[in-house]
């Protein structure tokens, strides 16, 4: 604190007082409501006051005629760091005088030089400390980073192995599929043709069956025609008998055909019947063949999409391990230039 003294206080009044006070700095020249807006630095004013002629010139003159009336004012709020570069940009002729401060625009004290060395000392100090926590904490912050980035790494590099794993079985997947699907297309092949055959098989039978019939006309026809012999062979008497024995013959062979066509038609009913169930059942196992030949057809082509999918997974692996091994490394880099800019270190 300083005193506030009114423009008009005489020299010799400042000089008694700074006699009285040899600790004072300076004395602050204040307006009737107290607000400062001049500065008489104690050294420069004593040396003037002091000289030969000193008591003579200067005694009775009002101490505003030495006055700075351009002193440094500031608040008591105002920023240090500021305040120390405001007076740091002063000119030589002031760099020494004290500092002005005013709270709400009242007098508030002064700093001297010696104060805005020691504030600005302590905010060295302050941001030395800062700097150092913030060093810590971007070491700490830099060594978790590479740890993730490490962890990162190593979870991509295990995706990639996963994902060639799963391509590899996919490629299996899809091969085993392909061949159950050709063996499938093998099989629908062998069905039709055989299904092919069942029809031309009941064609034959059909016309098997028709000559059955034909050959069972025939003997009934012969049956007749051995039955009029007979008759007319015992008409003939003794001269016809051995012709009557022929005809017996002939109508005994007559019966033994009808009997074979009787059987080879039933024979040939049985053939035909198998046939069609055959015919039935094959075009039934060819469209639950076809189907499932479909289905591992979409289940090939889902294989297919898996395997653009791991493909594209093992990519985007690769590219993440990648940049996660590079940024690890720069991590890596940071932390060691922060052990060596750090006291910690």
């Amino acid at each position: 604190m300083v005193p506030l003294l009114d423009a008009q206080t005489s020299c010799r009044e400042v000089l008694e007082l700074i006699k009285e006070q040899p600790d004072l700095p300076c004395v602050v020249i204040g307006g009737k409501e107290g607000e400062p807006y001049g500065l008489v630095m104690r050294d420069t004013f004593y040396r003037r006051l002091t000289g030969r002629f000193g008591a003579d010139l200067y005694f009775a003159r009002p101490v505003e005629r030495f006055a700075d009336m351009q002193p440094l004012i500031a608040d008591i709020g105002a920023d240090p760091g500021l305040l120390i570069q405001q007076a740091l940009d002063r000119p030589e002729s002031q760099f020494y005088d004290c500092v002005i401060l005013t709270d709400h625009g009242q007098l508030a004290g002064v700093l001297t030089v010696l104060d805005l060395m020691i504030m600005s000392g302590l905010l060295q100090t302050g941001a030395e400390q800062r700097r150092r926590q913030t060093v810590a904490e971007s070491f700490r912050h830099v060594t978790g980073m590479e740890e993730s980035l490490q962890k990162v790494a190593e979870a991509a590099n295990a995706t990639l192995i996963e994902c060639r794993r799963m391509k590899e079985w996919s490629l299996n997947g899809r091969s085993k599929l392909d061949e159950v699907s050709q063996s499938y297309s093998n099989v629908v092949e062998r069905m039709n043709e055989n299904q092919q055959q069942v029809a031309r098989l009941i064609q034959d039978v059909d016309t098997i069956s028709a000559l059955t019939r034909t050959i069972s006309e025939l003997a009934d026809k012969s049956n007749l025609l051995a039955m009029n012999a007979s008759i007319e062979a015992a008409h003939a008497g003794e001269h016809g008998r051995g012709f009557q024995v022929v005809a017996a013959e002939v109508r005994s062979l007559a019966g033994q055909t009808r009997q074979l066509a009787a059987d080879i038609s039933g024979l040939l009913g049985s053939i035909s019947r198998l046939a069609k169930e055959t015919g039935a059942l094959t075009t039934a196992g060819v469209g639950e063949i076809t189907a499932s030949a479909e289905l591992l057809g979409e289940r090939s082509r889902m294989f297919g999409e898996l395997e653009k999918a791991v493909e594209h997974v093992e990519g985007s692996g690769e590219t993440v391990n990648r940049l996660a091994g590079d940024t690890a490394m720069r991590a890596a880099v940071i932390r060691q230039e922060l052990e060596k800019g750090s006291s910690f270190a």
